[in-house]
Protein backbone atom coordinates (compact mmCIF):
# COMPACT_ATOMS: atom_id res chain seq x y z
CA UNK A 1 0.00 0.00 0.00
CA UNK A 2 2.46 2.59 1.03
CA UNK A 3 4.87 1.78 -2.00
CA UNK A 4 1.86 1.64 -4.52
CA UNK A 5 1.50 5.74 -2.70
CA UNK A 6 4.49 6.56 -2.67
CA UNK A 7 5.17 5.93 -6.68
CA UNK A 8 2.23 7.35 -7.74
CA UNK A 9 3.07 10.74 -5.66
CA UNK A 10 6.48 10.17 -6.75
CA UNK A 11 5.27 10.72 -10.70
CA UNK A 12 2.47 13.27 -10.33
CA UNK A 13 3.59 15.41 -7.88
CA UNK A 14 7.31 15.09 -6.28
CA UNK A 15 9.64 18.08 -6.60
CA UNK A 16 12.97 17.73 -4.50
CA UNK A 17 11.60 18.51 -0.84
CA UNK A 18 8.92 15.76 -1.33
CA UNK A 19 11.19 13.41 -2.68
CA UNK A 20 13.91 14.12 0.56
CA UNK A 21 10.64 13.81 2.64
CA UNK A 22 9.67 10.96 1.56
CA UNK A 23 12.86 9.56 1.62
CA UNK A 24 13.45 10.55 4.89
CA UNK A 25 10.20 8.71 6.35
CA UNK A 26 12.07 5.35 5.16
CA UNK A 27 15.14 6.15 6.93
CA UNK A 28 13.41 7.18 9.82
CA UNK A 29 10.87 3.45 10.15
CA UNK A 30 14.18 1.74 9.49
CA UNK A 31 17.07 3.51 11.64
CA UNK A 32 15.24 4.12 14.81
CA UNK A 33 18.32 5.55 16.57
CA UNK A 34 18.04 9.17 16.44
CA UNK A 35 21.80 10.28 15.62
CA UNK A 36 21.79 7.58 13.07
CA UNK A 37 18.56 8.57 11.32
CA UNK A 38 19.36 12.39 11.00
CA UNK A 39 22.56 11.60 9.90
CA UNK A 40 21.29 9.40 6.95
CA UNK A 41 18.63 11.89 6.51
CA UNK A 42 21.05 14.70 6.02
CA UNK A 43 23.12 12.56 3.79
CA UNK A 44 20.69 11.44 1.78
CA UNK A 45 19.75 14.86 1.04
CA UNK A 46 23.25 15.12 -1.29
CA UNK A 47 22.95 12.24 -2.94
CA UNK A 48 19.95 12.78 -3.87
CA UNK A 49 20.79 15.85 -5.31
CA UNK A 50 23.35 14.25 -7.28
CA UNK A 51 20.75 12.24 -9.38
CA UNK A 52 19.57 14.65 -11.78
CA UNK A 53 16.01 16.09 -11.24
CA UNK A 54 14.06 19.33 -11.50
CA UNK A 55 12.56 20.97 -8.68
CA UNK A 56 11.44 24.96 -8.71
CA UNK A 57 14.62 26.26 -8.17
CA UNK A 58 15.35 25.20 -11.61
CA UNK A 59 15.17 28.00 -13.71
CA UNK A 60 14.55 30.40 -11.38
CA UNK A 61 16.06 33.15 -13.26
CA UNK A 62 12.93 33.13 -15.99
CA UNK A 63 10.56 33.88 -13.02
CA UNK A 64 9.61 36.06 -10.34
CA UNK A 65 11.24 35.42 -7.12
CA UNK A 66 8.04 35.39 -4.96
CA UNK A 67 6.54 33.18 -7.23
CA UNK A 68 9.59 30.79 -7.06
CA UNK A 69 9.45 31.20 -3.38
CA UNK A 70 5.74 30.53 -3.05
CA UNK A 71 5.90 27.14 -5.20
CA UNK A 72 8.52 25.99 -3.05
CA UNK A 73 6.96 26.81 0.47
CA UNK A 74 3.66 24.99 -0.94
CA UNK A 75 5.48 21.99 -2.42
CA UNK A 76 7.40 21.95 0.86
CA UNK A 77 4.82 21.67 3.15
CA UNK A 78 2.60 19.18 0.64
CA UNK A 79 6.22 17.03 1.16
CA UNK A 80 6.17 17.14 4.43
CA UNK A 81 2.54 16.48 5.16
CA UNK A 82 2.51 13.44 2.94
CA UNK A 83 5.43 12.36 5.04
CA UNK A 84 4.30 12.34 7.67
CA UNK A 85 1.07 11.05 6.79
CA UNK A 86 3.14 8.43 5.21
CA UNK A 87 5.18 7.67 8.40
CA UNK A 88 2.26 8.83 11.10
CA UNK A 89 1.78 5.43 12.75
CA UNK A 90 5.22 3.89 11.86
CA UNK A 91 7.78 6.08 13.37
CA UNK A 92 7.73 8.10 16.31
CA UNK A 93 6.37 11.61 15.27
CA UNK A 94 9.57 13.34 16.96
CA UNK A 95 11.69 11.31 15.34
CA UNK A 96 9.70 11.96 11.41
CA UNK A 97 10.10 15.33 12.34
CA UNK A 98 13.50 15.59 12.75
CA UNK A 99 14.75 13.15 10.26
CA UNK A 100 12.27 15.28 7.68
CA UNK A 101 13.74 18.92 8.91
CA UNK A 102 17.28 17.60 8.67
CA UNK A 103 16.59 16.19 4.86
CA UNK A 104 15.72 19.18 4.40
CA UNK A 105 17.83 21.77 5.53
CA UNK A 106 20.79 22.38 3.04
CA UNK A 107 18.12 23.70 0.64
CA UNK A 108 17.16 26.00 3.57
CA UNK A 109 20.22 27.17 4.20
CA UNK A 110 20.40 28.49 0.22
CA UNK A 111 17.25 30.58 0.72
CA UNK A 112 18.73 33.68 2.17
CA UNK A 113 21.06 34.50 -0.87
CA UNK A 114 17.75 33.73 -3.27
CA UNK A 115 15.80 36.11 -1.29
CA UNK A 116 18.07 38.63 -0.32
CA UNK A 117 21.57 38.94 -3.24
CA UNK A 118 20.85 36.50 -6.23
CA UNK A 119 19.65 38.59 -9.02
CA UNK A 120 18.63 36.99 -12.13
CA UNK A 121 22.02 38.15 -14.50
CA UNK A 122 24.78 37.29 -11.71
CA UNK A 123 26.69 34.54 -11.68
CA UNK A 124 28.76 35.38 -8.42
CA UNK A 125 29.12 37.39 -5.55
CA UNK A 126 31.51 40.21 -5.87
CA UNK A 127 35.07 40.01 -4.00
CA UNK A 128 33.41 43.85 -2.08
CA UNK A 129 30.40 42.33 -1.28
CA UNK A 130 29.80 42.30 2.80
CA UNK A 131 30.45 39.30 4.45
CA UNK A 132 26.67 38.32 4.90
CA UNK A 133 26.29 38.50 1.22
CA UNK A 134 29.38 36.21 0.98
CA UNK A 135 28.70 33.98 3.85
CA UNK A 136 24.98 33.09 2.25
CA UNK A 137 26.20 32.71 -1.54
CA UNK A 138 28.67 29.89 0.25
CA UNK A 139 25.81 28.34 1.79
CA UNK A 140 24.15 28.45 -1.43
CA UNK A 141 27.53 27.52 -4.26
CA UNK A 142 28.91 24.72 -1.93
CA UNK A 143 25.57 22.20 -1.73
CA UNK A 144 24.95 22.85 -5.40
CA UNK A 145 28.68 21.39 -6.06
CA UNK A 146 25.75 17.90 -5.76
CA UNK A 147 23.04 19.34 -7.87
CA UNK A 148 22.35 18.08 -11.35
CA UNK A 149 19.43 19.33 -13.26
CA UNK A 150 17.05 18.29 -15.73
CA UNK A 151 14.21 18.96 -17.23
CA UNK A 152 10.39 18.72 -15.45
CA UNK A 153 9.36 15.58 -16.87
CA UNK A 154 12.85 13.03 -16.87
CA UNK A 155 13.66 14.91 -13.54
CA UNK A 156 10.32 14.21 -12.05
CA UNK A 157 10.99 10.41 -12.99
CA UNK A 158 14.18 10.48 -11.96
CA UNK A 159 12.84 11.52 -8.81
CA UNK A 160 10.29 9.05 -8.71
CA UNK A 161 12.34 6.29 -8.94
CA UNK A 162 14.73 7.20 -6.60
CA UNK A 163 12.25 7.43 -3.85
CA UNK A 164 10.76 3.74 -5.14
CA UNK A 165 14.84 2.43 -4.79
CA UNK A 166 15.11 4.01 -1.47
CA UNK A 167 12.20 2.79 0.05
CA UNK A 168 12.99 -0.59 -1.56
CA UNK A 169 16.25 -0.41 0.11
CA UNK A 170 15.09 0.51 3.11
CA UNK A 171 11.97 -1.91 3.69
Amino acid sequence: MYFATFLILSYNFLMTATAHALVAGSIAAHFTDPATAILLALTSHYVMDSIPHWDFGTDWRTRPKAQTGALAILETLFGMTVAVWAFHGIVALPLLLATIVVSLLPDWLETPWYIFFARRDSKGVSKHAPLLEKLSYGFYKVPNVFHTKASMGFGLLTQAVTVGFFYILLK
